[in-house]
C-alpha cells in the first residue's frame, strides 16, 4: 500500500516542481492525431524515469532539463510558424 501512496504523489510532485497544476500532465482532449495517442506513454515514461531518481537534486536537475528542452522545442517550432 506505500508504494502506491508513493506513487500516487508522483504527479503531484513533479506538477509542483514544474510550477503547474496536476491535471496539465494529462491528456485533457480527443487524440486528433497519432502524435496525441503518444502523449500519455511519453507522460508515463517522464514520470517513471522521475520516480526512479531518487536525490532531490538531481530531480530537479532533471526538471530543468525537461523545461529547457520544451522551451528549446516551442520556440523552434514557433520560428517555423513564423517563416
Amino acid at each position: 500500500m506505500e508504494h502506491k501512496t508513493f506513487t500516487a504523489r508522483i504527479p503531484q510532485r513533479i506538477a509542483a516542481e514544474l510550477e503547474v497544476p496536476v491535471a496539465s500532465l494529462y491528456d485533457q482532449g480527443e487524440p486528433s492525431s497519432r502524435d496525441s495517442e503518444a502523449m500519455p506513454k511519453a507522460v508515463a515514461a517522464l514520470l517513471s524515469a522521475y520516480a526512479a531518481v531518487r536525490n532531490p537534486q538531481e530531480r530537479q536537475r532533471s526538471v530543468a532539463v525537461v523545461i529547457a528542452e520544451a522551451e528549446r522545442l516551442r520556440n523552434l517550432l514557433d520560428a517555423s510558424d513564423k517563416e
